[in-house]
């Protein structure tokens, strides 16, 4: 608390500070007001820092937001930017304007001239808020992008016009392009193919969905296709005839699902193997985990749908399709076996990186959100985050009230349409929310039943969100959302709409916490009035999923005395409500341990991604590698002849035309047992190897250019099955917690030796590459590599 008020107090001091700037902005005539970039961009190249200037920076700022987008933004939204820059979150409520908050803290970071990013939910947005603020960016003299294409998202783009983007002072971009742009640009073979600079500056909106709801799923960049196993469809043909309890036990609470021994038995005669578990039929045991995944835990409407003959995963925060991504470890394959699509490749991992990995690289990193302060300590132990929450510019007054608990899901559901009803009777809007794409639809049905008409907002209607939100505030509307997280758009009340009690938002499920408070705060933005209410059933997917043996005890008490007559009501036991509440508790803190496990893991990976990088860029910025490569094949040398003690005669010719040339070479009996002198001899094959490649070129720089390509391809390849290994080693690792070990310890330690290998390999690989390659000219005198 004492942490709080000192930050507030220096917020506002920061605040006082740029009020007594405004006065002097406003008197500025246009061209005055435009020379302040160069003025403070003096300022800084001077010895200032960003805080020093940050009063005028932000005055000036705040007067062409004004002038140039007819906008001034409040004292309130000039405290959230004060708080971006200091590289914490600020927590703005729905409504009070993040967006243009964003431009003063964006306008006073990109003066170093070294870039900022904003990150915004999903591509829509980040064009919009480009489009929109790009006038008063370029008025004030900086250069502006979005870091994709916008006249066509699948347009591929070259390096060059990557480069530009960057290259802009402010840059409007996703997570995801930024992921994926970081991974491509590590993996370019030259120079020309990297279009990044060091990053410097970034703002996250939704700052909680990307570093804690999106924390574990990594992005991925697929390399080559492993070879298909026919084992999905023999798999998801057995798990049809297995019986539930009988063969398998499903837990899923631990997400965790097994076969129980009667199951075994059934697997062991239906494959027709001796032992399950034995190491010849793990493979088969695999597949069966895989496929029992899919039937109990991947539910099509909720975490997928099929479309187009395709498994397409929903992101279960904002109900969009999440295109291009899969679930890894082969269980994307098994629910599209389950569901009889065609089964796509199972790709070995190229690169891979995480939202907190990617982030972490940044000098300074801040964010945006409406729901955040409960999560506080995570960001600061994690990230080292604090969260400031920025006062409304008018009072809230909307009305949330408790929500009402049932026991079934019919039951719900009717009430809540009932509740619904009479509000839009009474000329209310309404944003009605379900938990699924699946729970939309069905809402829909019920709605037309009762002759409502209303608007659907879900994955399959995302071309339309604009619009369906633009009259979602409108008098009598009804719109049928999945959820509202990081649409973006805000919900403007028509004429009338605040007389009659302004939005209501129903809520049809248990939610997070920090859902439920997203979706609430659609009502009442701005000092308008408005309400939130939800309702509960017992049945939820959410307390289905989490709910222990006692929970369930009392459903089932509560389920006979229904059968015995009782009638339908709203539960209001405080016994119900508390538990629902210790569910819920129970719910997150199995979210931030998961969440402490991945990082954990992700940590090793980083490291080693880092480093793995900094060689290739040594490789890529070094115009002369003669000496590199002569150290490469000395350790690669080394690292062949320790692979066994003694070397015969057969054995070294084998080594000899396996890894160094096809032709037959006599190799002196002399050096056969004089380690120094052997390794000596194959050095000089080496030379003269190398020697006899480089006649066939024009000049060094060629050479160079075959150096690079021989090294940097086995690097590539050796740690493409790198990134696969410690992928696979986080589940390797998981038993040794019955041995009372910890599987962190033991993955560190697994992780860094097989980096330890990992070099080595590369050393072998290189040694290939460079002596058994083949390389000629084309037409145009341009260098081609062949790679056995």
């Amino acid at each position: 608390m004492i942490l709080d008020a000192i930050e507030r107090h220096e917020v506002k001091r920061q605040l006082r500070k740029v009020n007594k700037w405004a006065p002097k902005m406003r008197e500025m005539s246009d061209e005055e007001l435009k020379s302040q970039t160069k003025i403070l961009q003096k300022q800084l190249a001077d010895g200032k820092t960003v805080d020093q200037i940050l009063p005028r920076a932000f005055a000036a700022m705040r007067e062409a937001d004004l002038r140039v987008l007819k906008m001034f933004p409040y004292d309130t939204q000039v405290m959230g930017a004060i708080v971006l820059n200091q590289g914490y979150i600020a927590e703005m409520k729905t409504g009070e304007g993040k967006t243009l908050t964003a431009t003063l803290a964006l306008y006073l970071n990109a003066l170093s001239k070294q870039g900022a990013i904003l990150v915004t939910p999903n591509a829509y947005l980040a064009q919009r808020d480009e489009e929109q603020l790009a006038p008063v960016y370029e008025w004030m003299g900086l250069t502006v992008s979005t870091g994709f294409p916008k006249d066509d998202p699948d347009r591929k783009v070259r390096p060059e016009e990557k480069r530009k983007w960057y290259n802009s002072d402010i840059l409007y971009t996703t997570a995801s392009n930024l992921a994926f742009d970081y991974l491509f640009n590590n993996l370019a073979a030259n120079k020309d193919g990297q279009y990044l600079r060091p990053y410097h500056y970034v703002i996250i909106d939704e700052v909680d969905d990307v570093l804690l709801d999106q924390a574990t799923s990594p992005f991925v960049v697929a390399s080559a296709p492993m070879l298909q196993s026919n084992l999905y469809r023999l798999c998801d043909d057995f798990v049809r005839t297995l019986v539930p309890k009988r063969d398998f036990t499903v837990r899923r609470r631990d997400k965790a699902v097994w076969l129980t021994y009667n199951g075994v038995q059934r697997a062991e005669q239906y494959f027709r193997i001796r032992n399950l578990y034995g190491d010849e039929s793990r493979e088969v045991y695999r597949h069966i985990a895989l496929a029992l995944r899919a039937h109990y835990f991947m539910k099509n409407g909720h975490d997928y749908l099929v479309e187009r003959g395709k498994v397409i995963l929903l992101d279960e925060t904002d109900g969009r399709l999440k295109n291009g991504v899969k679930v890894n470890t082969g269980l994307h394959q098994a629910v599209e076996q389950k569901e009889h699509v065609e089964i796509t490749d199972n790709q070995k991992t190229a690169a891979s990186i995480t939202f907190p990995s990617l982030f972490s690289l940044f000098d300074k990193i801040s964010g945006m959100s409406g729901t955040v302060k409960g999560d506080e300590d995570e960001f600061i132990n994690v990230y080292n985050m604090k969260v400031v929450p920025i006062p409304t510019h008018k009072p809230v007054i909307r009305k949330d009230y408790p929500a009402k608990i049932y026991l079934t899901t019919s039951e719900k559901l009717m009430q809540a349409l009932n509740d619904a009803i009479a509000l839009h009777k009474a000329g209310r809007p309404i944003l009605l929310v379900a938990g699924s794409v699946e729970n939309s639809e069905i809402i829909s049905e019920l709605l037309l039943d009762r002759g409502i008409p209303h608007n659907v907002l879900n994955a399959f209607n995302i071309a339309r969100e604009a619009a369906i939100i633009k009259d979602a505030g409108q008098p009598g509307a009804v719109t049928v959302a999945t959820n509202m997280a990081g649409r973006g758009t805000d919900i403007k009340l028509g004429p009338g709409v605040k007389e009659k009690g302004g939005l209501a938002v129903i809520g049809t499920e248990m939610l997070p916490e920090r859902v439920k408070l997203q979706l609430a705060g659609r009502a009442g933005r701005q000092g308008d009035p408005g309400s939130s209410q939800f309702y509960i059933s017992l049945e939820d997917s959410y307390i289905a999923k989490a709910s222990t043996k006692r929970f369930k005890k009392m459903y089932r008490k509560l389920v006979d005395s229904r059968r015995k007559g009782a009638m339908p009501k709203e539960l209001k036991s405080p016994r119900i409500r508390f538990s629902l509440e210790m569910l819920k508790s129970r719910v997150a803190d199995g979210e931030v341990r998961s969440r402490k496990k991945t990082n954990k893991y992700e940590v090793a990976l980083r490291i080693q991604r880092t480093q793995f990088y900094k060689e290739r860029e040594k490789l890529m910025n070094n115009t002369r590698l003669e000496r590199t490569v002569g150290n490469w094949l000395s350790e690669g040398i080394d690292d062949f002849l320790n692979t066994q003690p003694e070397w015969t005669p057969s054995q070294l010719q084998r080594l000899i035309n396996e890894h160094f040339t096809y032709k037959e070479i006599k190799v002196p009996d002399n050096l056969m047992y004089n380690r120094k002198e052997l390794k000596k001899y194959l050095e000089g094959l080496c030379t003269d190897i190398l020697k006899e490649k480089y006649k066939t070129l024009i000049n060094t720089e060629q050479l160079n250019q075959f150096y690079r390509a021989a090294l940097l391809t086995a690097l590539d390849s050796c740690w493409t099955d790198q990134v696969n290994y410690l992928n696979d080693l986080r589940i390797i690792v998981e038993p040794w917690s019955l041995a009372g070990r910890d599987p962190g310890y033991v993955y560190q330690v697994k992780a860094f030796n097989s980096y330890q290998n990992m070099l080595r390999e590369a050393r072998k690989k290189a040694v290939d590459n460079l002596l058994l390659s083949r390389i000629k000219l084309n037409k145009k005198n341009q260098l081609v590599v062949s790679f056995n």
